[in-house]
């Protein structure tokens, strides 16, 4: 995860240092856009997979799981090139979501058989392939849109080959899962769906407002001041919720007390490291580029909104974990709820305001405090972690 994490890091930067703000602005709205509409052509499945197969055999799913990752990639990919004026990259587009889809799905596989580290790898390795090929091809050429769309597709392609030891396992099991039973399967992970999508709408929320309303090259200065603040808090605690996800559903021990104390260590080294040197370090990262956007006041609401995505992450994957159908449920009205007052502020700002960018941000850290806050007393009231909290001697 680190590894991946660094090539993410250094391909950004050379990018950012290669790129127009303009399609700076379009790399990263490709890297939150493939996640997110990977989840919603999943529906939830990839999370309802591990739930269901956690108690019971596993049976081969395969033959209702592709065509629903196919079509729902038709509609998902036409709808994004369509608002964002990517019609000359439908294709790629296309081909990258149904690949990714398929990719997420074989992780969950993988979590489910406490393959962790290859789920990682499955998941993530198309960023130290994306490194590999930026590198190679900023030395030689002078990299466009177009060719950051096809560098992405041709990083996904390669994780995607476990499949084939997907289909060897598949071979092995006694049956195909009848479709009545794969039908819950897609019930319950719609209610993981409704939840994961909207808890990254809220998480992606400034980086598809400012793209729209204000331009790609808004999005690329954006995106350069805050890229390592979130990236950081983000992937640690994305590395983290998607181990606690398949340990928690299989009721496997886990030491709450110790968690938490190691995350708020985590949450407090970081943010010392970038309240004192983070425009030190953001400035030689991107040699200079973004400085003259940056201010102390900006920095450090970046940088709140990064910790508490890391909150957030470990709240979210403990609910989805060891939540009930209602526990689950509650949750949902919870983010929906943050959901609408955030997204209404924020593009009503953003409407108002179309010159200064900048506006919205106070509104991010206010929409993160709230939704935190609010899954804090949730979980406090449904007593998630009571029946949990185990001796000091479990790990």
């Amino acid at each position: 995860m680190a590894f991946a994490m660094l090539c993410s890091f250094i391909a950004t930067l050379k990018l950012g240092e290669a790129l127009s703000p303009e399609s700076f602005g379009i790399f990263n709205l490709l890297k939150r856009i493939f996640p997110m509409c990977a989840a919603i052509v999943l529906l939830g499945i990839d999370k309802s997979y591990i739930k269901y197969f956690s108690s019971n055999s596993l049976e081969r799913v395969f033959k209702y799981i592709a065509p629903l990752i196919i079509f729902n990639s038709i509609i998902i990919s036409s709808i994004i090139t369509y608002l964002y004026g990517f019609g000359d990259y439908q294709l790629s587009i296309l081909v990258s979501m149904i690949v990714f889809s398929f990719t997420l799905f074989l992780t969950s596989y993988a979590r489910l058989n406490n393959q962790y580290g290859i789920a990682q790898f499955i998941q993530t390795g198309h960023k130290i392939i994306f490194f590999i090929l930026v590198l190679i091809l900023i030395s030689l050429y002078d990299i466009t849109s177009f060719a950051i769309i096809n560098i992405f597709t041709i990083s996904f392609l390669i994780p995607f080959l476990y499949i084939i030891k997907y289909f060897i396992d598949e071979r092995s099991f006694k049956s195909y899962i009848s479709f009545d039973r794969f039908k819950k399967i897609i019930v319950y992970g719609f209610l993981f769906f409704s939840v994961n999508i909207l808890n990254l709408l809220i998480v992606n929320m400034e980086g598809l407002v400012i793209p729209y309303f204000y331009g790609q090259a808004a999005n690329g200065i954006y995106s350069g001041l805050s890229f390592i603040y979130i990236t950081v808090f983000t992937m640690i605690g994305t590395s983290i919720g998607y181990v606690l996800f398949p340990m928690l559903s299989k009721k496997e021990k886990i030491n709450i007390k110790k968690l938490g104390f190691y995350a708020i260590l985590i949450i407090t080294l970081l943010l010392i490291v970038f309240i004192v040197f983070g425009e030190s370090i953001n400035s030689i990262a991107f040699k200079g580029k973004f400085d003259s956007y940056r201010s102390v006041r900006i920095d450090i609401m970046i940088i709140l909104i990064g910790a508490l995505q890391f909150i957030n992450g470990l709240l979210h994957w403990c609910i989805l974990g060891l939540g009930s159908v209602k526990n689950i449920t509650g949750y949902l009205k919870i983010i929906l709820c943050v959901l609408i007052v955030y997204s209404f502020y924020t593009i009503y700002m953003a409407s108002y305001n179309l010159k200064y960018f900048f506006e919205i941000v106070p509104i991010v850290l206010a929409a993160w405090v709230f939704k935190v806050l609010l899954t804090m007393i949730y979980i406090r009231r449904i007593r998630l972690f009571d029946d949990y909290l185990i001796n000091k001697d479990a790990t």
